[in-house]
């Protein structure tokens, strides 16, 4: 995956800090579904590392903590020689999907974000 391409879609802190949070949401929103393009430009469905992050990311939008959201989501990105015990994160068959992930972005994102 193409961790730099992914993170130029991201505005600087400051600028994420000072939006709303509607536009917050879309910014992390957005991050998510540049990630889950990746892989299915890739064609593939992401291995467990990639998988947890993810479903962590959408979790966290869905809650409206669009920080958290967007850390989860960059760890997502972490190459495998920079995971912590490389070897154990291979897609298994419980692995989530990269459809379910998109399924579950486009919950997180359809809900309304809280004011602020």
């Amino acid at each position: 995956m193409n961790r730099d391409e992914v993170l130029s879609t991201l505005p600087g802190n400051d600028e994420f800090q000072a939006a709303p949070n509607y536009k917050k949401k879309e910014i992390v929103a957005r991050l998510i579904r540049t990630i889950l393009d990746q892989l299915d430009g890739e064609q593939r469905s992401p291995d467990r590392w990639e998988a947890e992050h993810l479903v962590a990311a959408n979790g966290y939008l869905l809650s409206d903590w669009y920080s958290a959201a967007t850390t989860a989501a960059v760890k997502a990105l972490a190459p495998p020689h920079e995971r912590a015990n490389p070897e154990t994160w291979a897609r298994t068959d419980d692995t989530i999907t990269t459809r379910a992930l998109r399924d579950g972005l486009d919950y997180a994102a359809g809900k309304p974000a809280r004011n602020g």
